[in-house]
């Protein structure tokens, strides 16, 4: 089986809607040191969810180079730019997971990630488990069932309402004597404001590391890519209650607003590990910073 869409061809998708035209619609080809250009590329960030004072920081120091040297064309000006941008995201290295627990709040889209995960892994040649721990959203199990039947793959569950962390336990365990190469955990959807069910998340990561080992699991956070600026609020929720690892953006094919990539990696240092930009189950690509800027600013 090939993947249908890769992450090159979901850029492909998106160049219609960069950046790059109105910047150089802005800038006219000149290279004027304009404070209101300036403020309008400013703005232009700001309006791709780049955010506020990482936005502010990204034209400090571009306008500082552009005061220290001449730049003899707009393009000039993009690339620098979009170079700057690169520089902004702080990436870690990708573990060697043997488990991968999603978490996020409700609608962020786990469960449909999960199955894109499955595939995802599945293609590339890994052996692949499930453990179904949203035990108290209706249809999330059978959900995960169906998928893992589609794809041919164990399912773990527990029952209605069970405790998700014997649920997650009994998953670990199974897998012990019935070894795969990954392990993905399904978790309820939860409010970060919500501090009971924060600290549920956060013995739910304690029981499975013991089972598994703290150091061969990925903690990964669902992050709808349209509620924009929302997202760093759901972040610092989970940051402080579980050991996030990186994050997931989902639904990134709705919106051009793609910068919010750098606000969240920027403001807590979380790397993004993967996109989802479709309904398609195929729809998921690994995250790859210096491809994704230069289309998002460049067009290219």
């Amino acid at each position: 089986m090939n993947s249908k869409r890769s992450f090159n061809d979901y850029l492909d998708s998106q160049r219609k809607t960069t950046l790059s035209d109105r910047i150089i619609s802005l800038l006219g080809g000149k290279t004027s040191n304009n404070d209101d250009i300036y403020e309008q590329l400013l703005v232009l960030l700001i309006q791709a969810d780049v955010g506020v004072d990482t936005s502010e920081e990204i034209i400090d120091e571009l306008k500082a180079e552009m005061s220290e040297e001449f730049m003899p064309s707009s393009r000039q000006i993009v690339d620098r730019l979009s170079e700057i941008m690169i520089g902004y995201y702080t990436d870690k290295p990708r573990k060697d997971a043997r488990l991968i627990m999603l978490v996020g709040v409700n609608g962020s889209g786990k469960t449909t990630t999960i199955s894109k995960l499955a595939r995802y892994y599945l293609e590339k040649g890994k052996s692949v488990g499930l453990i179904a721990a949203d035990t108290f959203r209706a249809g999330a199990v059978s959900q995960l069932q169906k998928w893992a039947e589609r794809l041919s793959i164990n399912c773990v569950c527990g029952k209605e309402n069970a405790d998700p962390s014997s649920v997650l336990v009994d998953g670990c365990r199974f897998y012990a004597q019935n070894p795969v190469d990954i392990i993905i955990a399904d978790t309820a959807g939860r409010m970060q404001n919500k501090n009971n069910l924060m600290k549920e998340l956060e013995k739910m990561i304690r029981v499975t590391a013991r089972e598994i080992g703290s150091d061969e699991m990925e903690i990964l956070l669902t992050l709808d890519s349209t509620i924009g600026q929302n997202s760093l609020q759901q972040a610092e929720g989970f940051l402080l209650s579980g050991k996030l690892t990186g994050i997931i953006l989902t639904k990134m094919d709705g919106s051009s607003k793609g910068g919010i990539v750098l606000a969240v990696n920027r403001k807590y240092s979380l790397p993004v590990r993967f996109i989802t930009f479709g309904e398609n189950i195929e729809a998921i690509a690994e995250f790859d910073i210096e491809d994704y800027i230069n289309t998002l600013v460049k067009g290219k």
